[in-house]
């Protein structure tokens, strides 16, 4: 089986030999729903003639210093996993000498959209033209999917109260979006994403569980949350015309990941939707079909995954294929959270996944490798 190694760089160079000697155990999380955090522990040793201590006194992690975190899987190329700045530094003290720690934190490239707080108008903009703006401001390359209406100055202008990243987040929210910012996997460049999760994705490899030497996952918990899904409805008054806007969903228009839609329709669930000043008929449609598909995701999986045995490194933000799990629950999920750690010689895989249907579709291509 392919080792599985990484690297890590400060500012764009390789770790000083002395400050790598010292590192314990690497921690990167990726997620679907927050921010991307780096985490390094380092050993916490004093200097030869007691005058301090390493990594800590040198003043290394400097505030928002840039860590590259990227992983290989054997004689392949490295591929960038996460950008991060340097956020948080925690040192630790114990008796024992060996119980002394240095902690550092970083998050992804969305902590330097959250250092100024505004207030400032977009007119004749729409949401994803929007987005593409700012995430321009910070040099970003962009991944962005329309979005309807255009507001236009005489009627609507869209205000920002906030930072950059809280503002776009609640855009994508009501349009029923993802936003973040990861390296190209490609380029390796930092990119902001702005668009519906993709659920029609190709699946990035199989989660075999119970299959012996075929299994791929050391453990699995699935949990369906039969009471989540919901139909929605909402409803406003037009600020020009003073006639209601109303708008209902009774359907899911994510992709499904499965057979049959977890939102029934005997006897479902229905929820009235604030509409957040929305008073446009389309705009409260979006908003109500974004809350629907977001209830809909009731299918959710936790475990750890055998990377040996896998032969690959599990990204959030894209499906995987799940099988030994029965035909309600096997088939395609999309992975919300990954864990990747690093401790001496061992490497893990902590992962989430969710989905908003079940059942086996029948065109899945179950393999033993990961892509």
């Amino acid at each position: 089986m392919p080792a599985i190694s990484y690297t890590v760089t400060l500012d764009g160079n390789p770790l000083d030999a002395a400050v790598l000697g010292k590192l314990r155990k690497v921690e990167c999380e990726e997620h679907a729903g927050m921010a991307d955090l780096l985490r390094l522990t380092f050993a916490l040793t004093q200097k030869d003639d007691r005058s301090g201590w390493l990594v800590l006194d040198d003043n290394v992690f400097q505030r928002l210093g840039k860590l590259t975190l990227s992983i290989a899987v054997g004689s392949g190329r490295a591929q960038d996993i996460l950008e991060a700045y340097v956020v948080e530094v925690t040192a630790e003290f114990a008796n024992d000498p060996a119980g002394n720690a240095l902690s550092v934190v970083a998050f992804d490239p969305t902590v330097l959209m959250n250092l100024e707080e505004k207030a400032r108008a977009w007119a004749n903009m729409a949401d994803s033209d929007i987005a593409s703006s700012i995430f321009g401001e910070y040099g970003f390359s962009t991944d962005v999917s329309a979005t309807q209406p255009s507001r236009t100055e005489n009627t609507v202008t869209t205000v920002q109260r906030g930072s950059d990243i809280q503002f776009l987040r609640q855009l994508a929210r009501r349009n029923g979006y993802e936003c973040y910012v990861t390296p190209d996997p490609t380029s390796g460049a930092a990119t902001g994403h702005f668009h519906p999760p993709r659920y029609d994705a190709a699946p990035q490899g199989t989660l075999s569980v119970g299959m012996g030497r075929d299994s791929t996952v050391e453990s699995l918990r699935i949990t369906y949350d039969e009471a989540r899904p919901a139909q929605t409805q909402t409803a406003n008054i037009d600020l020009f015309s003073s006639g209601a806007q109303t708008a209902q969903v009774t359907s899911i228009s994510s992709p499904s990941l499965g057979r049959t839609s977890t939102l029934p329709s005997d006897q479902p669930r229905k929820v009235l939707v604030n509409p957040l000043g929305l008073t446009d008929a389309g705009e409260l449609q979006t908003y109500a079909q974004a809350v629907a598909d977001r209830s809909a995701v009731a299918i959710r999986a936790e475990g750890e995954l055998n990377a040996q045995a896998y032969q690959g490194v599990l990204r959030a933000r894209g499906t995987v294929l799940v099988r030994g799990v029965g035909p309600a629950l096997s088939g395609t999920y999309y992975v919300e959270r990954v864990l990747h750690t690093f401790e001496a010689s061992s490497y893990k895989q902590g992962f989430t996944l969710r989905r908003n249907a079940v059942g086996v579709e029948g065109q899945e291509r179950f393999s033993m490798e990961s892509t």
